[in-house]
C-alpha cells in the first residue's frame, strides 16, 4: 500500500491507509469529487529559449512547490503532463471539505508561484538567461467522478475519469481567454461561498452542450469581507445583468465603475474583454434568441 500510493499522497495520509487499510476499495467506484488542472501559459516559447537539461530543471522547480501545496492540503496527484499537475480530492480518503480543500490549494500555488517568481529574478544557476515571469492558469470543479486502478494488466495507474474531470480541463484552458489565475465552475464555488469569487461568465465549453456559470477565484475570506471588494461585486454583478439584458449603455457604465474598483486584482484582461463584446453588440446587437451564453471554440 505504501508502495502504491506514496508517489500520490502526502505521507500522513498513507500512513492513514496503511494503518485503516478498509477505507480503500480497489477497482474502480463512483465517488463526489474535486478536480484541479494546472499548466504553465506559454510554455511553448519559454522551451524555445532553453535546452533540455535547463528547461528540465525550471520545470521541477515549478511543479515541486505545486505538488508540496496540493498535497499539505489532503490532495492527490493524478499524473504530470510535461509543465502541467492534474490532481483531485476525496478520494483514496473521504474528505468532507474537498472543494474547500481544492480551492485553498489554487489559492496557495498562486502564492508559491510568486515567491517562485522572485526567486528566479535573483538568478539560478543552472538557468542559462534571464527569463520572463512565470505564469498559469487553474481550473478548478466538483462533481460525480469515477476513481480507481485503470490501464492495462500490464500496467495501471490510480487516476479519475469522467464527464467533470474534462469540464475541470475546459476551465484551466479558459483561464487564459479570461486573464484570470483560476477558474472555477459553478458546482464548487456553490460549495464554498465563503471565498472572494466574481462571477466570470455563462459559457459552453468545447464538447458540452449545457451552458455553466463560472467564477474567478481571487481570495479568501479575509478578502471577500472587505467592504471595497463587496462594491467591486455588486458592481460587476450590475454590469454582467445589463449586459445580458442588452442594456449596453448600463453595462458600459457598470463596467467602468468595476475598473474603478478592482485596480490591485488580476481583472484587467476581464474587463477589457467585457468592453470589447459591449462594443461589439453596440454595432452589431445579437439575434433575437441570444441568451447572453459565451460559446468556447477552443479547449
Amino acid at each position: 500500500m505504501r508502495a502504491a500510493f506514496g508517489r500520490y499522497l502526502a505521507p500522513s495520509l498513507v500512513d492513514e491507509l496503511a494503518a485503516y487499510p478498509e477505507k480503500l476499495r480497489l477497482g474502480g467506484e463512483t465517488r463526489d469529487m474535486t478536480l484541479l488542472f494546472c499548466d504553465l501559459r506559454n510554455f511553448t516559447a519559454i522551451a524555445e529559449q532553453l535546452d533540455a537539461e535547463s528547461l528540465t530543471h525550471l520545470v521541477n522547480r515549478f511543479l515541486t512547490p505545486m505538488t508540496e501545496v496540493i498535497l499539505s492540503r489532503r490532495g492527490c496527484i493524478d499524473k504530470y503532463m510535461g509543465d502541467a499537475v492534474m490532481a483531485f480530492w476525496n478520494a483514496p480518503l473521504d474528505d468532507a471539505e474537498h472543494p474547500r480543500h481544492a480551492c485553498e490549494a489554487a489559492l496557495a500555488m498562486r502564492e508559491a508561484l510568486a515567491a517562485l517568481n522572485a526567486d528566479l529574478v535573483h538568478g539560478d544557476g543552472r538557468l542559462d538567461r534571464s527569463l520572463p515571469p512565470l505564469a498559469m492558469g487553474i481550473g478548478v470543479n466538483t462533481g460525480r467522478c469515477c476513481v480507481g486502478n485503470m490501464g492495462s494488466d500490464q500496467r495501471f495507474d490510480y487516476s479519475v475519469v469522467g464527464d467533470e474531470v474534462n469540464l475541470a480541463s475546459r476551465l484551466e484552458g479558459q483561464s487564459r481567454h479570461y486573464g484570470v489565475p483560476i477558474v472555477v465552475s459553478e458546482h464548487t464555488r456553490a460549495r464554498t461561498p465563503s471565498l472572494a469569487y466574481l462571477e466570470l461568465d455563462s459559457i459552453r465549453v468545447k464538447g458540452k452542450q449545457h451552458p455553466i456559470r463560472i467564477h474567478a477565484l481571487l481570495g479568501r475570506e479575509d478578502l471577500a469581507s472587505t467592504a471595497s471588494f463587496r462594491d467591486l461585486a455588486r458592481q460587476h454583478a450590475a454590469m454582467l445583468a445589463a449586459y445580458r439584458e442588452q442594456r449596453w449603455d448600463d453595462a458600459a457604465a457598470a463596467l467602468s465603475a468595476c475598473r474603478r474598483r478592482a485596480s490591485d486584482l488580476p481583472l484587467d484582461e476581464l474587463y477589457r474583454l467585457h468592453a470589447m463584446r459591449i462594443a461589439a453588440f453596440r454595432e452589431a446587437p445579437p439575434p433575437p434568441d441570444w441568451d447572453g451564453v459565451y460559446v468556447a471554440v477552443t479547449k
